[in-house]
């Protein structure tokens, strides 16, 4: 079932799953004058109205009057959006605002992303995702330097220029471009994943929520490449799954849209590839049976 978003005086509580609604209003978490949507709904309506007929129970509204003012679905609620917390981090410092952005952004990216600032401009995001995509990149490379030199034979490229004293120098290399690439990498794989969500149907907020969302979300995953091996591939799965979650929280749709629209271009290349492999199998069929 699709999260159920809750506003209290204009401000949004975040998206919370049926469980969690349920077990807020036992213990009073949420009250039945709570402003509650979800997607299909043409409007927000009271928490205390909708809770019958999603099988919860919730005593008559009993707030003020002003609880119940409607918010327009899909619209920012600046009031009620906060963090991550490397927004704050010329207050909290920037180790600690680092460590608690990562730690959001991977253990509860639901809550994360459906508080996540809106707005402010693109500069923080981007210069979360540089800084910790080229620091964990470094790392890499470190391990990759260190396990060439255990085993030359299966780490190092086997190609005789890259080789030997080479091979460090060109990691080394790889590591001072990356900050650069990673910029070009982050505004990319946003504007590809915005013009999916258009696609789709799923772009109900600008793309500076969507670049938000991917630059925290697959920053944050890199930090797996400090184990060795497996990190990676743990990083890379980790980042999609944040995402998709992201994705799913700030833009206000589905987790199926948010995943189609991530993996879409994956689909599209895929598609492109199969057609091009059967025209050339087809092609070298025909001029086979032409030898003949």
């Amino acid at each position: 079932m699709p999260p159920i978003h809750i506003a209290r005086n204009h401000r949004s509580l975040g998206s919370f799953t049926h469980e969690e609604i349920r077990s807020g209003i036992l213990s009073g978490r949420f009250m039945a004058g709570d402003l509650s949507w979800r997607e299909g709904m043409s409007e927000w309506r009271p928490l205390g109205e909708m809770a019958p007929q999603w099988g919860m129970e919730l005593p008559p509204p009993d707030l003020a009057p002003e609880l119940s003012t409607p918010v327009e679905p899909g619209e920012p609620e600046a009031s009620g959006e906060s963090g991550p917390a490397w927004g704050e981090r010329e207050t909290l410092g920037i180790l600690t605002a680092l460590t608690r952005t990562v730690s959001d952004v991977l253990m509860r990216p639901a809550m994360t992303f459906s508080r996540m600032k809106q707005t402010g401009g693109l500069a923080d995001p981007l210069l979360y995702f540089v800084l910790l995509s080229s620091s964990m990149f470094a790392v890499s490379a470190l391990y990759q330097i260190a396990m060439s030199r255990v085993n030359p034979a299966l780490f190092t490229p086997k190609i005789a220029e890259a080789g030997g004293a080479a091979f460090p120098v060109i990691l080394f290399g790889s590591v001072l471009i990356s900050p650069a690439l990673y910029v070009i990498s982050a505004f990319l794989s946003s504007g590809i994943t915005h013009l999916c969500l258009k696609l789709l149907g799923g772009a109900n907020r600008p793309f500076e929520t969507t670049f938000r969302v991917v630059c925290y979300a697959q920053a944050s995953a890199t930090v797996w490449n400090l184990i060795p091996f497996c990190g990676g591939l743990v990083g890379i799965i980790w980042g999609a799954y944040s995402i998709i979650i992201g994705l799913r929280e700030a833009q206000g749709i589905t987790g199926w849209k948010a995943t189609l629209a991530l993996t879409l271009p994956s689909l599209v290349c895929c598609g492109i590839l199969l057609f091009l492999g059967a025209a050339a199998g087809m092609g070298m069929a025909g001029l086979g049976q032409h030898g003949h």
